[in-house]
């Protein structure tokens, strides 16, 4: 399936992207002129070199063992992490081969050839941001060890289709090793992208994902050991659809989520440190304005020069229709991203470090084999990685937190949130801010930290991480100021001094909705203030009491929690300030009639969809997939800044007959506790291993633990996965 949530983020930006030189369908594209001079300080990406570990020497024994847990979850046994790749690939085929191929076809910009004209858009992306060329130059040059990683997932993926030939794909192309790594830098694209074209707009909008992440020190661990919460929530397709798997060598015991098509994990943990990762972050990405020459617009001055933009030619071959040509044009300080106005002589370029860094894959690798939370901070400096907060957590006790991204030091003088100059060396970046200078703690005397998406500033009570000790670009909280999730967690974290087991996985899976007392409560209010007798007549009284006598837990037995969505959704139709709702404020005179009148038309909606009122959260809240489909707790709605979401976040789409089906929100829940004698870990995801519609894990997991919110063990020990294995494969490795 598509990126739906890539495309969100990009069509903008590339139906831009295609405006500075012109488009066409079919026939050639006009020659390019000469290319571009070299690049100047301000496209430079100088970063610190971290430490880096010495690769494992490699093993004479090949042979590699998958079990497959009670769940189907792949458990991968092997002497190095380069075997264990095949081991991956070969079990990533047998569950996702067409995601696979469609992800790697994302990434290198030729998902349009099998998905049609819809897909033009994303395979632009990757081609402008040069993702296929750039990584495979990469790959030519990369560490054996890391070349030896992507060359074994690809050749697991082959022996499968060896081993059952009747399995194919309509999405089929030649693998290669550097598609791995291709995979891992189109997913972080997005964020640079997103912040360009912010920076355009001179707008900051929630972005359309989050995530929650937390952790606590051992000091308020009933277990005794460091706890640490990662939760991704994302669109469940295309790109951010995660795999998860365990992997066991002599280099490293890891548990976790991967990107479909590699073969390392990006969100989880190994025998020593976890992470977790939220989206928000430093400003790592730049608008220039560009001052064109009127005698020739593939020119743009700099320096008082005129310099020539750099134009590739770019063919999309697409399904079912002619292919999509664009000439593109590139300067020294990006590419020219929106239509030029060539009465004003102006266009603009989008720079961000990303377009040109290569060195994720590595990154990850030095990440997966950290054996505590300094070495993941070394790791963490090579800023390959999108802008995030990353809170990690080791098994000597301790907690971190970093709000990373590959931030250029910029000039004083300019308002970075929106284009800048670009015809003077003036606003050129003066290198990339070292790790160090990020916003950051370790330790914090709490106790505790979370960030769901939220400031560093209310990460925990009495934070130290305060705006007035970092640059503005650096601490760059916009739309992530604080979210129902972040007060939620904090409420939860601060009240219990030591968690346990128990309550550490309930409050990965709350449900609560923290303002469901303070819409009682308005509800309360103008029901005895009202005079018309709207609020006695039975119907509305009994909608009245049924959401009085909600618990304020989205569970699929709750009866006036979908009242509340309605309700609350109407009342922002009709312009009530919800936000004044949420934080306590007394309904005024004048909304207490608008509130009585949306929750009549609420009603009224609710009886004319299903036919009756007295139904369930469940009835109309449901997880599943392919004809199969249970009712299910949590909650997403009302969308952006401002949206009524749990911890446990169930976004969902409305199908034609009217109910709602989850289609984002966490997808890849683990819940860590880093033990000395051993890590412990749980997880949950919506649906289940396999995209097969016949496998027995195609929908167990949203059966059976996700549609109750509950979190299965992931068997980390040997010992423990023994009594628990499904089935047995002993691989030889080529």
């Amino acid at each position: 399936m598509q990126n739906k949530l890539f495309r969100l983020t990009t069509v903008l930006v590339l139906t831009a992207f295609c405006g500075f030189v012109g488009c066409t369908k079919g026939g050639q594209p006009p020659s390019p002129p000469a290319p571009a001079p070299e690049k100047t300080a301000s496209s430079e990406t100088a970063v610190s070199e971290p430490q880096k570990p010495t690769p494992v020497p490699t093993s004479t024994s090949k042979e590699v063992t998958v079990y497959r847990d009670t769940w189907g979850v792949p458990h991968v046994f092997a002497d190095t992490l380069a075997e264990a790749a095949y081991g991956v690939g070969y079990a990533q085929a047998e569950d996702r081969l067409d995601d696979i191929y469609l992800n790697v076809r994302i990434a290198i910009g030729r998902a349009a050839e099998v998905l049609g004209p819809d897909s033009v858009i994303q395979d632009m992306a990757m081609r402008l941001a040069r993702n296929d060329t750039l990584v495979k130059k990469y790959w030519e040059t990369a560490p054996p060890h890391l070349k030896a990683l992507g060359d074994n997932f690809v050749k697991g993926v082959q022996a499968y289709l060896h081993d059952h030939p009747e399995k194919t794909s309509p999405y089929a192309l030649e693998l290669e090793g550097w598609h791995c790594a291709a995979v891992g830098r189109a997913m972080i694209l997005r964020w640079p992208i997103g912040t360009a074209m912010g920076d355009l707009k001179n707008k900051k909008e929630a972005p359309p994902f989050g995530s929650n992440g937390w952790a606590v020190a051992p000091s308020r661990s009933a277990e005794g050991c460091a706890i640490l919460l990662t939760d991704p929530h994302l669109t469940w397709e295309g790109l951010a659809v995660f795999y998860e798997l365990r992997i066991h060598t002599n280099e490293a015991d890891l548990s976790g989520f991967t990107i479909v098509g590699s073969p390392l994990i990006a969100l989880g943990h190994n025998a020593h440190v976890a992470w977790a990762c939220t989206t928000g972050g430093p400003d790592t990405s730049d608008a220039y304005m560009l001052k064109l020459n009127p005698e020739n617009p593939m020119q743009y001055e700099y320096d008082g020069e005129w310099r020539t933009a750099q134009v590739e030619n770019i063919t999309i071959n697409v399904k079912d229709a002619p292919p999509v040509q664009r000439m593109i044009a590139y300067t020294h300080l990006g590419v020219v991203f929106e239509p030029p106005d060539l009465e004003k002589g102006i266009a603009y370029a989008a720079a961000s470090p990303y377009f040109e860094q290569t060195g994720l894959f590595e990154q990850m690798y030095r990440m997966n084999l950290a054996k505590n939370c300094d070495e993941f901070y070394q790791a963490l400096g090579m800023n390959q990685f999108m802008e995030q907060n990353v809170i990690f957590a080791d098994t000597e006790g301790n907690i971190q937190y970093v709000r990373v991204g590959a931030t250029p030091i910029r000039p004083e003088g300019y308002n970075w949130s929106a284009p800048v100059p670009g015809n003077t060396s003036a606003t050129a970046w003066k290198g990339i801010h070292d790790i160090a200078d990020l916003v950051q703690i370790k330790n914090p005397a709490q106790g505790y930290m979370q960030n769901c998406n939220v400031s560093p500033e209310v990460m925990m009570p009495n934070s130290p991480m305060t705006p007035d000790k970092y640059p503005s670009y650096i601490y760059n909280v916009h739309w992530d100021t604080q979210n129902m999730r972040g007060k939620r967690i904090l409420e939860l974290l601060g009240t219990h001094d030591s968690i346990t087991r128990e309550q550490a996985i309930a409050f990965a899976t709350d449900v609560h909705d923290i303002y469901a007392e303070a819409w009682q409560q308005a509800l309360r209010v103008v029901s005895e203030l009202d005079t018309s007798g709207k609020t006695h007549q039975p119907e509305m009284a009994n909608a009245i009491q049924a959401i009085l006598d909600w618990n304020g837990d989205y569970t699929k037995d709750s009866k006036g929690a979908l009242l509340m969505r309605f309700w609350r959704m109407q009342c922002r139709e009709n312009g009530v300030d919800c936000k004044a709702i949420d934080s306590g404020q007394p309904p005024d005179e004048k909304s207490q009639g608008v509130l009585i009148e949306a929750l009549a038309k609420a009603i009224e909606t609710i009886k004319t969809r299903y036919g009756r009122l007295d139904l369930t959260w469940g009835d109309v809240h449901r997880v599943g997939r392919s004809g199969r489909f249970y009712p299910c707790d949590g909650a997403d709605y009302g969308g952006g800044v401002g949206a009524w979401e749990t911890l446990f976040d169930v976004g969902t789409k409305e199908q034609s007959d009217k109910t709602y089906v989850a289609n984002n929100g966490s997808i890849a829940t683990q819940l860590i506790f880093l033990k000395k004698d051993g890590v412990e870990s749980y997880t949950c995801t919506p649906w289940g291993q396999s995209a097969d519609p016949q496998s027995p894990h195609h929908v167990d997991q949203a059966e059976k633990l996700y549609s109750s919110r509950i979190l299965k063990p992931t068997w980390f020990k040997k010992e423990d996965l023994m009594n628990n294995v499904e089935s047995k494969v002993v691989l030889s490795v080529p």
